[in-house]
């Protein structure tokens, strides 16, 4: 039920006053019928006759006027330009409101909405468009015509008309709305004739034409309006002779009706026409405005529903310009140079990250502003490719230098893609730039380093390879063959090139390696599948991750020791000779020793009162004495390195050991003129050892102290005890040890420089000697030195023996030795 209050509807008024009128118009135009007199009804019926066909032609010009009129304003409208851009509002507001331009002035029409090249858009979902009409319209938009044409259809005569809808952005057409209007739908009666003016023949005899007033967009049309008077009504039945009073009256009501009808007409229309102001002031900015809710049922109820759309375009307006600020943020802010392009390929846009890495201006994009930021030697294949994806239409990549600001080439990967509407067309291309000199720097690396990786695995005759414990799969160096002979693919290929006698061995320290997730170290002997050589193979393996970081692999390195082995065993052959040979040469210069200092003993006795005698006699005795010491040490190497000399251990305690050490060398201390300081502490440093075989240890350090200190120098031999270890260090202010010799100081042979003032030398065997008898007590000796002239320090640890406190006696001071 409807309220009272609610606005009367626009319809029912004009219902009711047309009502009014009419009747009032019919009771007048009775009222004086009666008196007029159709003195000329002949006449009068004629004239009215043909004024009947030229006002039905005028109605049809007026109908074909307020078609046409209405169209350019549709195709004026903001919501056909809305969706030349935006099609996904087709369903939501584009269709409907093609759908409501079914019938114009009770007139059924065709209507059709197209793009710029003809191909559909939307429709009034009035079906009857053919190829031959789509044809013309292209015609149509290529040329820029909007003359309509008369055609005959599978209905008779057809109006087909298209109005192009231009704006001031472009020049050309951006769209089209074609019409069509079938010339049966235009006439006034049934009987009625439309025909082209280019085909009018002569009037029949009871024939009345009277042409079309067409509007001026369809003045080239040419139509003509044919009726036959015989089925037109005949207005005057009977004459009177009172014509002109009836005219004059009749012109009367109609001014009377004029003036009235259009008081009313302007009274029931001002809510309308308010609204009308309100759409005209909108223009193209949609801001807060929305139209008053006053008037008429049907006004407030249009002007809700065009709040409610200009409120859902301000939300989209809006959605759009925070979608816009958030690419703009994102194109701004991330590494890449971005960039936008129209659908001809003409760039319109750059982001930040350009103009910060090319130097240009900000809003610099002319269409060849880019050009010069290329290699002049790469920009034609730049253009040749960006020139095939603007005509496939396809998605391209390429890679090419760029120059930056600071007039450096960097090598750019760039990704172009374009974005297509509805409709399969490009509005719009994207491109972006990554940075990849890096990348190409890092490549370059990794391939050199490859490259020289390849070079030292072959000249190292070495090669890797992963195997899957799992599926057996093996992927290894490309320089296998040069270790095995061939190239293999799983450990079974493996096994039969390894000896019989490893095989079994290798197997098991694999397994054994894998199962405890650590690594293995094998030595096998293996059969070369080219030439059968026997080779010795090192092989080192670690479980490790495969290549994609999930895959657990065995990493294996296999290197070909074959040369090493027959360089160890030739050397271990020749050790041995020169170990048999030391011996031999000891046993053989001892012999004669014991004749040479008996002899020099009987020269001495023998010729006691002589002195030349005596004395040639103390050099025999004293030459005899020191090579006795050097063929000693001969005979002691040769045995520790033979494994022949056997230490018989018993507690003892090391300050016993060093004093009678001090007491060996006292005569050489004192003939150097040195100062030796003892420092052995009050409590005793028990050690399991031989005590004659360490005193020859400290006796030899002592001595080489005293050899290579010049005369005046300072000993010192500190003995200490800490964490189960006893340290003994033997300290002198000599002539050092240089950082060449350091490292081989206790090897057999190896003597610092001599000088000419030092008469003492040796052959380098009391350092080796010391080593080799530590060693047997199951400790370490070590050497330090500054540089040259700048003394040297040698410390033997030797683990100390656990002992009950006062078991041993308090060693007593010799006064001798200062200890």
């Amino acid at each position: 039920m409807i309220d009272a209050s609610t606005p009367a509807s626009l319809a029912r008024r004009f219902a009711n006053a047309a009502a009014i009128l009419t009747a009032a118009a019919v009771l007048l135009i009775a009222g004086v019928s009666f008196w007029l007199i159709d003195h000329q009804r002949a006449q009068a019926n004629a004239l009215l006759q043909e004024r009947e066909v030229a006002f039905h032609a005028t109605t049809v010009g007026h109908n074909l006027e307020a078609v046409v009129t209405r169209l350019h304003e549709v195709g004026a409208s903001p919501i056909l330009a809305t969706a030349l851009v935006d099609s996904a509002g087709k369903e939501t507001y584009l269709t409907p409101f093609l759908h409501g331009l079914r019938q114009m002035n009770g007139i059924p029409l065709r209507l059709l909405f197209t793009d710029f090249e003809g191909k559909e858009i939307a429709d009034n979902g009035v079906p009857g468009f053919t190829d031959a009409d789509m044809a013309w319209l292209r015609a149509r938009l290529a040329n820029g015509d909007e003359r309509a044409v008369l055609q005959t259809g599978p209905d008779g005569g057809e109006l087909l008309g298209v109005v192009l809808l231009r704006y001031q952005r472009t020049r050309t057409p951006e769209g089209a709305l074609v019409y069509k209007v079938r010339l049966a739908d235009l006439k006034p009666t049934s009987w009625a004739v439309l025909a082209p003016a280019s085909a009018d023949k002569a009037a029949g005899p009871h024939e009345i034409a009277a042409p079309v007033p067409l509007p001026p967009r369809l003045a080239h049309v040419g139509l003509v309006l044919r009726e036959d008077e015989r089925r037109l009504p005949l207005p005057l039945e009977t004459s009177g002779p009172q014509y002109l009073l009836i005219l004059v009256v009749a012109c009367l009501l109609a001014l009377v009706v004029f003036i009235l009808a259009a008081r009313l007409a302007h009274g029931l229309t001002r809510d309308l026409r308010r609204l009308e102001t309100f759409s005209v002031s909108l223009g193209d900015d949609i801001g807060t405005q929305r139209a008053p809710l006053e008037g008429s049922r049907e006004v407030v109820s249009l002007a809700r529903a065009l709040n409610r759309m200009l409120d859902r375009l301000y939300e989209q307006r809006a959605h759009l310009e925070e979608e816009r600020r958030k690419f703009l943020q994102l194109a701004n802010n991330i590494p890449q140079l971005v960039w936008m392009a129209d659908p001809e390929g003409n760039i319109v846009w750059f982001n930040d990250r350009w103009h910060e890495f090319t130097g240009s201006p900000p809003g610099t994009t002319g269409a060849d502003e880019w050009h010069r930021y290329h290699d002049p030697e790469v920009l034609p294949q730049v253009m040749r490719r960006w020139k095939e994806a603007l005509a496939s239409g396809n998605m391209a990549q390429m890679t090419f230098p760029l120059r930056g600001a600071d007039g450096r080439y960097r090598s750019f990967f760039t990704s172009v893609a374009p974005l297509r509407d509805e409709a399969g067309q490009i509005v719009q291309w994207f491109g972006t730039c990554t940075d990849v000199t890096p990348l190409e720097r890092a490549e370059r690396a990794v391939r050199y380093s490859e490259e020289r990786l390849q070079q030292g695995l072959v000249a190292a005759r070495m090669a890797v390879w992963e195997r899957d414990p799992h599926s057996g799969q093996v992927t290894f160096s490309a320089n296998l063959h040069s270790v095995f002979g061939k190239n293999w693919h799983n450990i079974a290929e493996l096994q039969k090139l390894v000896h019989p006698d490893d095989r079994q061995p290798l197997r098991d320290t694999v397994e054994q390696a894998i199962r405890a997730g650590g690594e293995y170290r094998a030595t096998p002997r293996v059969r070369r599948a080219d030439d059968g050589r026997l080779a010795w193979i090192d092989m080192r393996g670690r479980l490790g991750l495969g290549a994609d970081g999930r895959s657990t692999v065995v990493h294996v390195v296999a290197i070909d020791i074959t040369e090493r082995k027959r360089a160890e065993e030739a050397l271990q052959l020749a050790d041995r000779r020169k170990d048999e040979f030391l011996a031999m040469l000891a046993h053989e210069l001892r012999n004669p020793l014991a004749p040479i200092s008996s002899a020099a003993d009987m020269l001495r006795l023998a010729y006691a009162g002589e002195p030349r005698v005596k004395q040639i006699s103390d050099i025999i005795a004293r030459q005899v004495a020191h090579m006795r010491h050097i063929v000693n040490d001969l005979l002691d190497v040769s045995r520790v390195t033979r494994g022949l000399v056997a230490v018989a251990r018993r507690p003892i305690d090391l300050r016993r050991v060093v004093a009678e050490a001090a007491e060996q060398v006292r005569a050489l201390v004192d003939a150097r003129r040195h100062r030796l300081d003892v420092a052995l502490g009050a409590a005793p440093v028990m050690v399991d050892g031989d005590h004659t075989r360490l005193v020859q240890v400290v006796a030899n350090l002592l001595t080489n102290a005293a050899k290579y200190t010049p005369e005046g120098g300072h000993i010192e031999v500190e003995l200490e005890a800490a964490d189960g270890q006893a340290f003994l260090a033997v300290r002198d202010n000599g002539n050092g040890i240089g950082p060449d010799l350091l490292p081989v100081v206790f090897d057999l042979f190896t003597q610092a420089s001599r000088t000419l003032d030092r008469a003492q030398g040796g052959l380098g065997l009391g350092l080796a000697l010391v080593r080799k008898l530590v060693e047997l007590h199951g400790g370490q000796v070590d050497a330090a030195s500054a540089g040259p002239g700048r003394g040297s320090t040698f410390t033997v640890t030797l683990p100390l023996l656990d002992v009950n406190p006062g078991s041993e006696p308090v060693f007593e001071k010799l006064p001798e030795t200062g200890l």
